[in-house]
């Protein structure tokens, strides 16, 4: 489908000059060529049926998740507490459990873990992607939820037997993860699933709503952890453990939605005839290739997908810029969602469960963020200031990313209880910038690339975590040690972070018509 616009004068425009002849008309071309040929679009039935069960889907997960975090770190710190103190009876309230050496050990152990799982998604994510490209996206989010199931088996075991295995050992259950390539490709397909048939004009929008929607299930499911963890943590972690099981086998629900794209890249190139199929009744003439002929094929393959993979994100300074943006400020969000249970509970002598409550104020501020503040803005945007999609949430990443600066900067200050709390509503009327990143992202690369773009951005968050988790881990745990003004040290870091990031979402310009490929 062309837009009408040529180019080869496309590459030749500076980047710097674009956004200032960044036109409406322009930005509609290029939303359009991005979407289905009319011929092949699915009709919105199939669209709703699809994203319906991509919801049931990721509500199933998220519900596992919520309910397991806190019940697994509330049973890791009672292993960690009879370390210390043998004496100490597990599952029983002790404030020993609270004292510095304890606390900094379960910082550590819960850093390298996470630093742990990230490491091994490394090696084959990027391989994964190009697996959902050619092969499917369900293939992929099964097998991913596999090889997490089997790391949350390990990890279970570990835990509930202390005195046969070190918590440490609960590292080892990371190499489960090469199984799929982790939680992060479960997410990538999820969202490029839903942006195989969601038109681009359309897909901000639902990435809001589809993001609330996990936030809503916080919502509702914090209250129902908390109360199960006054109960029993170990009522709550079989119970996080049986609804991940039923995740898994929910994502055979999810349509495969690969052939769609298959076929609009088949029209565009001109390919409407499929190839010839060789008559099965007639007995084969081809020799089955040796060992060593598919050895070599196997390797160009990858050598290929490699390439191809390199080439597509460094052709792209705007590209490179909000991979640079997205990559960091994941790393920013892990330090808020996996530390900040622990942090409230040694900072302000808060039980876990009191902890779990009060956080639901995050998400509470989140979902209003996502469901009303970003579309009325968005709203605002397009309809008086007449901005596109693509300007339109390059703004709007820009000024969340400032909010949420001001909000963790104050979440590393914060002494008293009310301060804290402003600063979590702060904090998440910025949350906003990562999922208007993924939008972005996806707005301006070519359609057959999505799988790839996602895994792509999946392989930055799991390097982000592996690097970045430790490094957390290290400043709350020194935080802790210091006491008083340096507890808030991992905020302060998170702060200097988004600054970072902040100049990344700065830099980024669009070119005008940029059509989704590599050639910006």
């Amino acid at each position: 489908m062309g837009s009408g616009i040529d180019p080869n004068a496309q590459r030749r425009r500076s980047l710097d000059d674009a956004e200032s002849v960044y036109e409406a008309d322009e930005g509609t071309a290029l939303l359009h060529d991005a979407d289905l040929p009319a011929d092949i679009a699915p009709s919105k039935s199939f669209r709703r049926f699809v994203l319906g069960m991509c919801v049931l889907f990721l509500f199933i997960i998220e519900v596992s998740q919520y309910i397991l975090t806190p019940a697994m770190e509330q049973i890791m710190e009672d292993v960690i507490c009879r370390r210390y103190h043998p004496d100490h009876a597990l599952s029983v309230h002790d404030n020993r459990c609270k004292e510095t050496d304890v606390q900094k050990t379960l910082a550590m152990v819960r850093s390298w873990s996470m630093s742990g799982e990230m490491l091994f998604p490394l090696f084959v994510q990027i391989s994964y992607g190009v697996v959902a490209d050619k092969y499917g996206r369900r293939l992929v989010m099964f097998l991913a939820l596999l090889g997490a199931l089997l790391q949350q088996a390990w990890v279970t075991i570990v835990l509930l037997f202390p005195d046969t295995f070190s918590i440490w050992s609960m590292l080892y259950g990371s190499v489960f993860y090469l199984i799929g390539g982790g939680g992060q490709m479960v997410v990538a397909m999820v969202w490029t699933i839903i942006a195989d048939v969601i038109p681009v004009a359309e897909r901000t929008s639902v990435f809001y709503k589809v993001y609330a929607m996990n936030l809503i299930i916080s919502v509702a499911v914090n209250p129902l952890a908390g109360w199960l963890l006054s109960v029993d943590p170990w009522l709550a972690m079989w119970i996080g453990n049986g609804i991940l099981v039923v995740g898994m086998l929910s994502s055979a629900l999810i349509p495969e939605t690969l052939k769609l794209r298959q076929a609009a890249d088949n029209k565009r190139r001109g390919q409407d005839a499929p190839p010839p199929v060789e008559d099965e009744s007639e007995p084969s003439t081809r020799k089955i290739p040796a060992a060593r002929d598919l050895a070599r094929r196997a390797w160009f393959s990858v050598k290929n997908d490699v390439s191809h993979v390199w080439h597509f994100i460094f052709a792209s300074k705007s590209v490179v810029l909000l991979l640079l943006a997205y990559g960091p400020f994941y790393l920013i969000k892990l330090a808020f969602v996996l530390d900040i249970l622990q942090y409230m509970t040694r900072r302000f002598n808060w039980e876990w469960s009191t902890a779990t409550y009060i956080n639901t104020i995050s998400s509470l501020t989140a979902v209003f963020t996502l469901l009303v503040v970003l579309p009325v803005a968005s709203n605002i945007l397009t309809t008086y200031f007449h901005y596109n999609a693509i300007r339109r949430d390059l703004l709007l990443a820009r000024i969340s990313i400032v909010v949420f600066i001001i909000g963790s900067a104050l979440t590393a200050v914060a002494g008293v209880p009310w301060l804290f709390i402003c600063s979590m509503v702060i904090t998440n009327l910025g949350q906003g910038m990562g999922t208007l990143c993924r939008a972005l992202l996806n707005a301006v690369v070519e359609p057959h690339t999505i799988a790839t773009l996602n895994t792509t951005m999946s392989t930055m968050e799991t390097l982000m975590g592996f690097i970045g988790s430790p490094v957390m881990g290290w400043l709350l745990s020194r935080g802790m040690e210091l006491g008083g003004f340096w507890m808030g040290l991992p905020y302060l870091a998170t702060t200097l972070l988004g600054v970072c990031v902040m100049v990344a979402i700065y830099l980024v310009r669009i070119p005008a018509g940029f059509a989704q490929g590599s050639r910006g």
